[in-house]
């Protein structure tokens, strides 16, 4: 008797379950359901997985999800991929034909940088999470001093500072969402501000912590354990004042610690264990090499080839001036400069109104110099 869609994916999961986390599990059961879901509507007449073709099941069932997001969906075909592979390589009798997915059915991801918060206002939000002085700003303000994620902040245990000999304090962040633990190396300021959270740790309520949480050291005064929406809303409430277009939100406060430590220095593979990441390719993804990091970078080079150019200068001797100094490939040359130099001002400014003045000027300017050759 030919097994069902069901029963071949209750018993490809159940081979899966001794060496898969729940949640991946979970997400394998809704890419194949989302497939046998879609084949009961469209293809009726298809009862197993080896009587699977390109076309029109694979084809059709491509068309299906193309609502999806281009991440949802390379999700979908990556796991149905992994489910034809280890069909066919168990050599389970519903297997499909080999080849029925490619890389070409991938979709190309789109790439969105996370984003710190501007110097300007990082500098403002703090100031805000200071003169708040309530529990959830001293939480929040803590997340921009650590650089821990939401989640790690909200499950930290009540033993979780450390400190030495030497007075140096430490945080010990549990498992998260790498399913790794770490330590977080506190400043004074992280230190002292950790300090004020444990001591006013549930001073209003006369009962007593309630016991579920007595295990947890973010509870606010009344000894309750604020989630993650309630501190996204109290954020957005502490920093309401602030005039901004910037979207404020609690991950944006763990960009701006990860560019602020990258811009003092610290190496990657430090960076990295200190962000709980496990591939240097996701903390590149938070270190946003801003406008103002590069033309820094650009001026110290320039400075750098200005003295090597005078220390040439000096021992190498005086060529005589050329003839040909003012040809006409040397002024289109001047005339280039100046128009990547207009546009590298152009880039780096913020001001939009600028930005389409100089854009106008340098449409004009490129037309100038393609005239100019054509006159000399």
């Amino acid at each position: 008797m030919t097994e069902t869609f069901e029963q071949t994916l209750e018993r490809y999961l159940q081979r899966w379950r001794p060496t898969l986390r729940p949640s991946t599990l979970l997400n394998k059961r809704g890419v194949l359901r989302n497939l046998t879901a879609y084949l009961n509507e469209h293809h009726p007449d298809v009862h197993c997985f080896s009587q699977l073709q390109r076309r029109p099941h694979i084809e059709g069932w491509l068309e299906h999800i193309l609502y999806l997001k281009p991440s949802s969906r390379n999700n979908h075909i990556r796991n149905l991929r992994l489910f034809f592979d280890d069909l066919i390589h168990w050599q389970w009798p519903q297997a499909p034909a080999p080849g029925l997915l490619g890389n070409e059915d991938m979709a190309p991801e789109e790439f969105a940088l996370p984003k710190p918060l501007p110097p300007e206002l990082d500098q403002a939000v703090q100031e805000a999470l200071t003169e708040a002085n309530t529990f959830a700003a001293m939480a929040l303000l803590l997340l921009r001093y650590t650089g821990m994620r939401v989640g790690e902040m909200i499950s930290l245990p009540l033993n979780a500072l450390e400190s030495s000999d030497r007075n140096i304090f430490s945080l010990r962040v549990p498992l998260g969402k790498t399913r790794t633990e770490r330590v977080i190396p506190l400043s004074p300021r992280a230190a002292l501000l950790v300090q004020r959270i444990l001591d006013q740790r549930g001073c209003r309520q006369k009962r007593g912590i309630p016991e579920r949480f007595t295990r947890y050291m973010m509870v606010d005064h009344f000894g309750r354990h604020l989630t993650q929406q309630s501190y996204d809303r109290n954020l957005k409430e502490l920093t309401a004042h602030i005039d901004t277009t910037e979207r404020i939100y609690c991950h944006r406060l763990r960009h701006a610690f990860a560019t602020e430590m990258a811009r003092a220095g610290m190496p990657l593979p430090a960076l990295m264990k200190l962000l709980g990441h496990q591939t240097p390719k996701m903390t590149m993804r938070y270190v946003e090499v801003a406008h103002l990091d590069l033309r820094d970078a650009y001026d110290q080079a320039l400075v750098q080839l200005s003295l090597i150019h005078t220390v040439e200068a000096r021992t190498l001797p005086t060529p005589s001036p050329s003839p040909q100094q003012h040809t006409p490939d040397h002024l289109a040359t001047l005339m280039e400069t100046i128009i990547c130099c207009l546009e590298s001002l152009r880039r780096d400014t913020r001001d939009p109104d600028l930005i389409q003045q100089l854009h106008r000027f340098i449409k004009r300017m490129r037309k100038a110099g393609y005239d100019l050759k054509k006159i000399l």
